[in-house]
């Protein structure tokens, strides 16, 4: 194993993965990726991995607007084929969301987002499949859709090992090693990593290696399911979906199935993070399918495929916290997605490695800063709480 680094990243979920590619190709040196179990292994190859730009907040809008070109252009922005379909996003909106729908869409307009505001009838053109009771228009994004998350982690790894990158798989970091307030290394079961600069990617376990530099971050974790069916014989084309009112989406899967899972506003399903049931539950599994069943009649008597749970990592406004921590030199945190980390990771990762290279980054970031909440500086959102954002 390697000695030194200049830098470790600590964590091979989507954050540590674009973190680690950018930081390689902008020939930051020798980038050390480390990786407690395989790349994409828990919150990132479990993720829905839906590309959307409906935001309130106009960073995160930006960052979602440039995730589409990413995704667009994967194999030049990403590093490889990221398996991204894009067959559009639809937002479903009844009176009681009508508000919320309006100000995302000024939003995603006011940022040059390619969107438009649609009918019943238009949703009917759009997705004849769909039972719209309740529904009084909505939102459609043309160029979003989704992609594969695993195959995206991968090839943002892949490419950046032409570049300088270097990951160990099945070795995950034990401490960090500190001397006057900065880091200088990084400890593993296979000895220590000599470093001046450290990532802290660690997802749901973001909190804890805050824990080694006596950094204390507001986690919550949330156990979140997803199920998948098989779809009848030409049952025909539909974009990725989101629904408020049922609170669930939905998106074509494999070309002959659906995943579906529920959604915003909902309540947290707190979980040991170590030790839980990646089976999706049978009560779960019915909530979803009543959501799904009502908003798709024609899939009652669909077969059930599979379904899985996995981690949503949930800060206290529910954005990632990325950036520096002022009385540690040498550490960045790059955390806590909070059920839309997907897919503003490769965009952040863009931003942070220009901001550690001493670079004007594409987006500004700033507002992620972990010091938020201590300046009373948290986002907001126009849906409230979750991770609609």
């Amino acid at each position: 194993m390697e000695k030194t680094a200049d830098a470790v990243i600590i964590g091979g979920g989507i954050m540590g993965a674009s973190i680690g590619h950018f930081l390689a190709k902008r020939k930051f040196g020798k980038v050390v990726l480390l990786e407690q179990r395989t790349l994409a292994a828990v919150s990132t190859g479990a993720s829905a991995a839906n590309v959307r730009t409906y935001y309130s907040n106009p960073v995160t809008v930006q960052l979602a607007k440039r995730a589409v070109e990413m995704f667009e252009n994967d194999k030049e922005e990403l590093g490889g084929d990221c398996g991204f379909r894009q067959i559009g996003f639809l937002l479903l909106l009844d009176e009681g969301w009508k508000v919320a729908g309006d100000q995302i869409l000024r939003t995603e307009i006011s940022n040059g987002v390619e969107v438009k505001e649609v009918s019943r009838g238009d949703i009917a053109e759009l997705a004849p499949q769909l039972s719209l009771d309740g529904v009084v228009g909505g939102i459609f994004e043309p160029r979003s859709g989704y992609t594969d998350p695993v195959r995206t982690t991968q090839s943002l790894v892949n490419r950046a090992k032409d570049w300088g990158l270097v990951a160990y798989e099945g070795v995950g970091a034990t401490a960090l090693r500190l001397q006057n307030s900065r880091v200088v290394g990084v400890e593993t079961k296979q000895g220590t990593l000599e470093t001046g600069l450290v990532v802290n990617a660690a997802g749901p376990w973001g909190g804890e290696v805050g824990t080694w530099a006596s950094l204390k971050y507001s986690l919550r974790w949330s156990r979140e399911s997803d199920l998948v069916m098989q779809l009848p014989a030409n049952f025909g084309r539909l974009p990725v979906v989101s629904d408020p009112t049922l609170r669930f989406y939905f998106r074509p899967h494999d070309n002959d199935k659906l995943l579906a899972g529920l959604g915003f506003p909902k309540e947290i399903e707190p979980l040991d993070i170590n030790n839980y049931d990646r089976n999706l539950d049978l009560k779960t599994r019915r909530r979803i399918e009543q959501s799904l069943f009502q908003r798709l009649p024609a899939l009652e008597s669909a077969e059930y495929h599979h379904g899985y749970a996995s981690i949503y990592t949930i800060t206290d406004d529910w954005h990632p916290i990325v950036g520096p921590e002022p009385d540690l030199e040498g550490y960045y945190a790059f955390f806590g997605g909070s059920g839309h980390g997907y897919k503003l990771a490769p965009p952040i990762g863009e931003s942070l490695a220009d901001i550690i290279t001493g670079k004007t980054p594409k987006i500004d970031i700033h507002a992620f800063r972990p010091t938020r909440f201590l300046e009373g500086q948290p986002f907001s959102s126009a849906w409230g709480g979750g991770n609609r954002g």
